[in-house]
């Protein structure tokens, strides 16, 4: 059943929405997740450095994965000449707002463009791509090269002039996947395709598209490795086309491979079924239906654009699982076809309003993210009413800015609710609908925007990270000394340079420092420092020196200080975060200086 389309107004008003609910949430923080700190980080160096063959972590090459998404940040860092938050998470959002194109190029030649952007709309705003848009991952840009290509191939298929030129496009497109994750970029592609070219036995253009591809393919990486071989030898092309393509599909029980790819991620067969429907929140409940509406043997979804898009999907599918190595956020690229199978089978259930389950489940789901999108605004009125401090502390202008945000972020949900529920009552059912979880996107990220303030305040980095840069820029040497990649990752980028590091290896590994039958051996927790490298540092007699210590690990980095005279500092005016970190200072002209925190001498005792 195709419907109207949409007038040119209405479609360019509909793109803009998409584009700003796909860039919100990018410069409006610092950096909070391990993600965000670890490959931002590497961002930050790389352009620093200028070094563009393999990501870079603290002078340390980072070979797990291509690096498209590193690429594409360098760019934007370069284009807007500066490096700060919202240029780093810029390329995550900028693939998924394209990938959400293509499902409305795919709902348009299915005759469904109404129903293609209440598909975008819904996929933008479900949990794991709403999250995965807005950090410094790669998982957004795989998604966008597996769609985007299939796209090309598609376009390829039923185009009457230009056929050369375009199955060459898709080659090449397909081909150049690789630097977003690795195989299983081209493999989800070509998985698709060839299962769909079976179908019809196409095999004469299979037997085409293969060894062309595969001489594309090998053009297309042939210079990032030789730039790889340069760098780093066979030891890096082992590394990353061995260990890091073919480990995640493998399962080993050896403790001696590296835990990623080899023995991290390792979960059953059955793990997507109980992780993707938290995933599809607040969508779930129109999933399930949709996707059996398009499965049945007498679904009204046919033609040749219907059973590939099927087809890619299952493809897609299969080849998650049969990976050893799985992990929540790799469904991503099953989000695109998932969410335009929901559209159309919600625009069609509208349609047929009288099936009782459908309908249950389309209200439930419209109800609920209505409320929420309300409610979530009018929690923080009371917060800020009742004064909380979690409202209050970051700053009080900013909490009256976020007091009117969210007046009229419950203002513009009412009376837009409302439209809809008018239009729902007066007979126009399929437009309020298909409107809705436009409505829900817009109103709902504006309504959660006022909370990020206080979140930031409570998670953000940048007060203790200015803290180290002044007792840097005073001269003194400073140090972290522990495991962590993603508060090393965070320090890495407010400082804007390396960190000198004291934790190479685990104490338990340690042999120099504990014996392992010493008492309380085991009770060190593991991943602490490594006090052969904290030793060097320490020899230091010039210079003044400081490290980084998270607070709940005070004591025992103070334990491997000896006789040495220390100071325990921290920053002032900051949330959780920052709180967590003491600087341990140790100047070798001052004989003895006080501790703060509660400790009770300048000179640690034995």
């Amino acid at each position: 059943m195709n419907a109207p389309e949409m007038t040119t107004r209405a479609r360019t008003m509909m793109v803009i929405l998409l584009a700003v609910v796909c860039l919100s949430g990018l410069f409006d923080h610092s950096l909070w997740s391990s993600n965000d700190t670890r490959e931002g980080a590497m961002i930050s160096e790389m352009v620093r450095t200028h070094t563009w063959v393999t990501p870079v972590f603290n002078g340390v090459p980072y070979l797990e994965k291509p690096p498209l998404l590193h690429w594409t940040g360098i760019l934007f860092c370069r284009l807007f000449g500066s490096v700060n938050e919202g240029l780093v998470r810029l390329p995550a959002a900028v693939y998924a707002f394209f990938t959400l194109l293509v499902v409305i190029s795919w709902a348009r030649a299915l005759g469904r463009e109404q129903a293609g952007f209440a598909a975008v709309f819904m996929c933008a705003t479900s949990a794991l791509f709403f999250e995965y848009a807005r950090i410094v991952l790669t998982d957004s840009s795989l998604t966008f090269m597996v769609v985007f290509s299939l796209w090309l191939f598609w376009r390829a298929q039923t185009a009457e002039k230009w056929l050369v030129g375009r199955y060459l496009l898709f080659l090449f497109v397909a081909a150049f996947s690789f630097y977003a994750k690795g195989l299983i970029g081209p493999g989800m592609i070509w998985l698709s395709v060839l299962a769909w070219l079976s179908f019809p036995k196409r095999f004469r253009l299979m037997l085409v598209l293969i060894p062309v591809f595969a001489f594309v393919f090998v053009f297309v990486l042939a210079p990032w490795v030789f730039a790889l071989w340069k760098a780093g030898g066979g030891a890096y092309l082992y590394n990353i086309f061995w260990e890091n393509q073919f480990g995640r599909f493998l399962s080993f029980s050896d403790q001696t491979l590296p835990l990623d790819p080899y023995l991290i991620h390792k979960e059953p067969v059955y793990f997507y079924l109980l992780s993707l429907p938290v995933r599809l929140l607040p969508w779930t409940l129109l999933v399930v239906p949709a996707l059996y509406y398009w499965f049945r043997r007498e679904s009204p979804i046919k033609g040749d654009l219907a059973g590939f898009l099927k087809i890619s999907f299952l493809s897609v599918v299969f080849l998650l699982h049969i990976s050893s190595a799985k992990a929540a956020c790799y469904v991503l690229p099953l989000f695109p076809f998932i969410f335009l199978m929901t559209g159309v089978w919600l625009e069609d259930a509208v349609a047929a309003w009288p099936a009782q389950i459908d309908r249950r489940l389309i209200m439930i789901t419209f109800i609920v993210t209505g409320i929420a999108v309300i409610v979530a605004p009018v929690i923080y009125l009371l917060a800020f009413l009742f004064r909380l401090p979690a409202v209050w502390n970051p700053c009080p202008v900013t909490a009256w800015i976020c007091f009117i945000i969210a007046l009229i972020a419950i203002m513009a949900g009412c009376l837009l609710e409302h439209k809809i529920l008018q239009a729902f009552k007066s007979g126009r059912r399929r437009a309020a609908l298909l409107a809705m979880p436009a409505v829900v996107a817009v109103v709902g990220i504006v309504g959660v925007s006022v909370f990020v303030p206080a979140i930031d305040f409570h998670r953000t980095y940048v007060p203790f990270s200015r803290f180290m840069l002044d007792e840097i820029n005073a001269g003194r040497r400073v140090a972290f000394p522990a495991d962590s990649e993603r508060d090393l990752g965070a320090f890495m980028f407010y400082l804007d340079a390396r960190l000198e590091t004291v934790s190479l290896t685990r104490l338990r590994q340690d042999s120099a420092c504990v014996a392992k039958d010493a008492p309380g051996y085991a009770a060190v927790p593991p991943g602490f420092t490594n006090c052969v490298a904290l030793d060097v540092f320490l020899r230091d007699k010039k210079k003044p020196l400081g490290i980084v210590a998270p607070a709940k690990e005070l004591k025992l980095v103070l334990g491997q200080l000896g006789d040495k005279p220390f100071k325990v500092k921290m920053a002032d005016h900051c949330g959780k975060k920052s709180a967590s970190f003491r600087l341990i200072t140790i100047d070798p002209t001052v004989k003895k200086q006080t501790e703060l925190s509660g400790l009770k001498s300048g000179k640690k005792k034995k």
